[in-house]
C-alpha cells in the first residue's frame, strides 16, 4: 500500500497517449499478466495509467496542499525544461534534441516486485530532457542525482501472492524478445499517484497543476 515517505511519489513522467497502438498493447498484456498473477495487483499497464518515470522528486508525500511551493517549484522547473527542449538546438554531435522522445518496447521482464516492458529509445530527446530537468530543478534535484539508465513500463505491480506463479514467469519468458512497437511522446508531466480499487486496481497518476 501506498504509504507516507514511500513509494509513489510526486514525479515527472511520459505517457503514451491511450489512443496509440502501443498503449493498447499494452493494455492487452496487462490483462493478461494480470489473469495469471491474481485479481488484486496493480494494473499499472493499462490505458491512461501506463508511463515512463523521467524521475522521481522526492518521498510519497500522502497530502499535498493546494499551491505547495514545493510543487509550484516543480512545475516550473518542469515548464522551464520542456521549452527549452523544444527549441530546436543540437547536441555537440549534432543530433537533434527538441521533442518528441521516441521508444521501441522490445520485450518483457519480470522482477521481485514487477512484470515490466523494456524501453528503448530511439533518439536522445529522453536523455536530453533529463538533464535539462535536473539544471532546472537545481536543489530540488536531491532526490535523484543520477539520470535513470533505463526505460521501461511497468504493466502489473505485484501486492501479495502470486496465483499462478510458473504460468507467469513462463508468459513472460515467452514474450522477452518479442517487439510490441514504437511511440513518441512530446508532453512530460508532473504527477501524483493515488490508489484506485475495483475491477482493475492501480495508482492513478494525476497531473500535478495546483500543488
Amino acid at each position: 500500500m501506498p504509504r507516507e515517505g514511500g513509494r509513489w511519489p510526486l514525479s515527472v513522467v511520459l505517457r503514451p497517449d491511450p489512443g496509440t497502438a502501443l498503449a493498447r498493447s499494452l493494455d492487452v498484456l496487462t490483462q493478461e499478466a494480470a489473469a495469471l498473477a491474481g485479481p488484486d495487483h496493480w494494473q499499472t499497464g493499462q490505458l491512461g495509467s501506463a508511463h515512463l518515470t523521467v524521475r522521481a522528486l522526492e518521498p510519497r508525500r500522502e497530502h499535498i496542499p493546494t499551491n505547495d511551493p514545493t510543487a509550484a517549484r516543480y512545475r516550473s522547473a518542469l515548464t522551464r525544461a520542456t521549452s527549452r527542449h523544444g527549441g530546436g538546438d543540437t547536441r555537440p554531435s549534432g543530433e537533434p534534441a527538441g521533442w518528441p522522445a521516441t521508444f521501441r518496447v522490445t520485450g518483457l521482464t519480470l522482477t521481485p516486485g514487477t512484470v515490466m516492458a523494456c524501453a528503448e529509445p530511439l533518439d536522445p530527446a529522453a536523455d536530453t530532457f533529463s538533464d535539462r530537468l535536473t539544471t532546472e530543478l537545481g536543489a530540488d534535484a536531491w532526490y535523484e542525482t543520477a539520470r535513470r539508465d533505463i526505460w521501461y513500463l511497468n504493466l502489473l505491480h505485484f501486492t501479495g501472492d502470486i496465483a499462478r506463479p510458473g504460468e507467469l514467469i513462463d508468459w513472460v519468458a515467452s514474450r522477452r524478445a518479442t517487439p510490441y512497437g514504437t511511440v513518441a511522446i512530446s508532453n512530460p508531466e508532473l504527477v501524483r499517484a493515488e490508489l484506485t480499487t475495483g475491477h482493475r486496481p492501480h495508482m492513478r497518476l494525476v497531473e500535478c497543476v495546483s500543488g
